[in-house]
C-alpha cells in the first residue's frame, strides 16, 4: 500500500458522496498521554496520587481492576492471628488506623503503592494515560530497582509484613509498550534521579509523588518548546524556563515572568497542530514516531528520486487535505524543500483545527501546573513556582551524596529544566545558610558547597 493510499484508510470517510477527515492522532505517532476530550483529561482533584498508584501497577505489571474492602481485609488478617477472643476488637482497630487514613489506604510501605486506586470518573482514562506515558517513555521499562524496593524484606515490621501478606492479590497483566522518550536527555537524568531516590527509602516515600509530576510536567512541556522549533530544535538539552521561589516578590522584569509559563502556554496552544502534522509525516515518510528533526535527516537519507516522490506525495496530501477540510487547495503551493512543505502541511492543519480544540489540548500542561508548580500572582497571571519541598527535592537529587559547589548545583538545577535568576540564586542561598545545608570556604560563591541532604 503507498502512502497515500495509507493516509486516506486511517483519515478519510466518505458518506453521502461526501469525504470528510477525522483527525486522528496517536497511531503513527505517540509522543504525549494528553486528551482532546474534557471529560477525560486528567484534572488532578485527587492530586498525582491516582497517576502514582498506576504507575507502580504498570512496574509491577499488575491490573488496575481491584476494590478494597476494609472490614473483609481486616477480618481476614485479624482471623491470621491467635490471641485471646476479648483482645481481638483492641486488635482490629490497631490495624484499621495502621492500614486506612482518611478513607484511603495508609502508605506505609512501597508495596502498598499498587492499592491507590484510578479516579471514579472518566478523567481515570487521563490518569492511566500519563502513567503509561511515565512507565514508557522515561522509565523505559526499566523497572527493576523500583521492582526492588516494593518487595517485602525479611526486616520489615511484624504487623506492615502480617498486612502486606494478607492484601488482595492482583491479577497479573502487562500493557503493550505505546509511548516512545521523545527527549532523550531528559530520560536520562530521570533515570539517575530515580537511583539516587532510591537510596533513601523514607525521603523516596515523601516525594516519589512530586517527583513524578514534575517530570510530567517538565518532559511534556519541554517537548511542546521544542516540537514548535521545527528542525531548528536543540535534543540534547533543555530551552531555559524561569522560576521564581514560592516566598519571593515577583515584577515584570523578572525573568519569570518574561520567560516562564506563558511562553510554554503559547507554544502549547500551537501543539495540537504540530502532534497532526506529525502524524500525518509519519504516514507519508512511511516512519513512526519521528519529530522534525529526524524526519529531514529520514528524507536526506533517501535517494534523489525516493525524495522527489516523497515531496510528490507531501504536495499530494496537502492538496487532499486542504479540498476536504478548508474546502479549497487553492493556496497549496508545489515546494521543492522538504521543511518547507512541512511547514505548508502544519499551517494547513493548523486551519483545519478549531481554536477550541487546540486550546484544550494545551490544558493538559495547565492542570499539572496549576497542581504543583505554578502560583498566581495578581496583574502577573500564573508563574512558575518552586515551594521549598520542591526545592529540597531538587537539591537532593542534584546534589546526591557527596558536597558539590554552589555554582554547581544550579547547573544541576538547569539540567533538570529549572532556572533561577540572580534574585532567586540569593534567596536561595540565603535559605540554605539558614538551613545549614552550606559549607563555606570563603565567600565567593566558587569555594561555598552545598551539602548533600539523602
Amino acid at each position: 500500500m503507498s502512502a497515500l493510499e495509507d493516509i486516506r484508510k486511517t483519515l478519510v470517510s466518505t458518506k453521502n458522496g461526501k469525504r470528510t477527515l477525522k483527525h486522528t492522532i496517536n497511531k503513527k505517532t505517540c509522543f504525549l498521554p494528553f486528551q482532546t476530550r474534557n471529560p477525560e483529561r486528567a484534572k488532578f482533584k485527587n492530586g498525582f496520587t491516582p497517576v502514582l498508584g498506576q504507575f507502580f501497577r504498570n512496574v509491577e505489571n499488575a491490573g488496575s481492576d481491584f476494590e478494597l474492602n476494609e472490614k473483609s481485609i481486616i477480618q481476614e488478617i485479624s482471623n491470621t492471628v491467635g490471641m485471646d477472643e476479648e483482645d481481638r476488637p483492641y486488635f482490629e482497630r490497631i490495624l484499621e488506623s495502621y492500614l486506612f487514613e482518611a478513607n484511603s489506604i495508609r502508605i506505609f510501605h512501597p508495596s502498598m503503592y499498587k492499592y491507590i486506586p484510578l479516579s471514579e470518573s472518566k478523567e481515570s482514562h487521563g490518569e492511566e494515560e500519563i502513567a503509561h506515558y511515565l512507565y514508557d517513555a522515561l522509565l523505559e521499562r526499566e523497572s527493576q530497582e523500583l521492582e526492588d524496593i516494593v518487595k517485602l524484606k525479611e526486616k520489615e515490621h511484624v504487623l506492615s509484613r502480617l498486612i502486606q501478606q494478607h492484601m488482595p492479590q492482583l491479577d497479573q497483566t502487562e500493557k503493550k509498550r505505546k509511548y516512545i522518550p521523545t527527549l532523550p536527555f531528559i530520560r536520562e537524568i530521570f533515570l539517575e534521579d530515580i537511583h539516587t531516590l532510591l537510596s533513601n527509602k523514607d525521603f523516596f516515600m515523601n516525594h516519589i509523588n512530586l517527583f513524578l509530576a514534575y517530570y510530567y510536567f517538565y518532559s511534556s512541556s519541554q517537548f511542546t518548546l521544542k516540537i514548535n522549533q521545527f528542525e531548528k530544535m536543540d535534543p540534547a538539552s533543555p530551552t531555559p524556563i524561569y522560576y521564581n521561589l514560592d516566598w519571593e516578590a515577583s515584577n515584570r522584569s523578572r525573568m519569570a515572568v518574561k520567560t516562564g509559563f506563558k511562553v510554554i502556554m503559547d507554544n502549547a496552544r500551537r501543539l495540537l497542530s504540530h502532534v497532526n502534522t506529525l502524524e500525518h509525516l509519519n504516514y507519508l515518510l512511511k516512519t513512526e514516531n519521528l519529530n522534525y528533526m529526524e524526519l529531514q535527516e529520514q528524507f536526506e537519507a533517501l535517494t534523489e528520486a525516493e525524495r522527489a516522490d516523497r515531496l510528490n506525495d507531501m504536495y499530494a496530501w496537502t492538496c487532499e487535505y486542504s479540498e476536504i477540510v478548508l474546502g479549497n487547495q487553492h493556496e497549496v503551493n508545489r515546494k521543492q524543500d522538504f521543511m518547507e512543505s512541512c511547514r505548508q502541511l502544519h499551517n494547513q492543519l493548523s486551519k483545519g483545527l478549531s481554536l477550541e480544540t487546540k486550546y484544550r489540548y494545551a490544558l493538559a500542561i495547565n492542570e499539572i501546573g496549576k497542581t504543583y508548580f505554578l502560583k498566581t500572582r495578581g496583574s502577573l497571571g500564573n508563574i512558575l513556582n518552586v515551594t521549598q519541598d520542591f526545592l529540597i527535592l531538587l537539591t537532593a537529587v542534584s546534589v546526591k551524596h557527596e558536597k558539590i559547589s554552589l555554582k554547581q548545583l544550579f547547573i544541576e538545577f538547569e539540567k533538570r529544566g529549572v532556572y533561577f535568576d540572580r534574585y532567586s540564586k540569593e534567596a536561595i542561598v540565603e535559605l540554605f545558610n539558614k538551613l545549614n545545608l552550606i559549607e563555606k570556604k570563603s565567600d565567593s560563591g566558587d569555594a561555598q558547597y552545598v551539602k548533600p541532604i539523602l
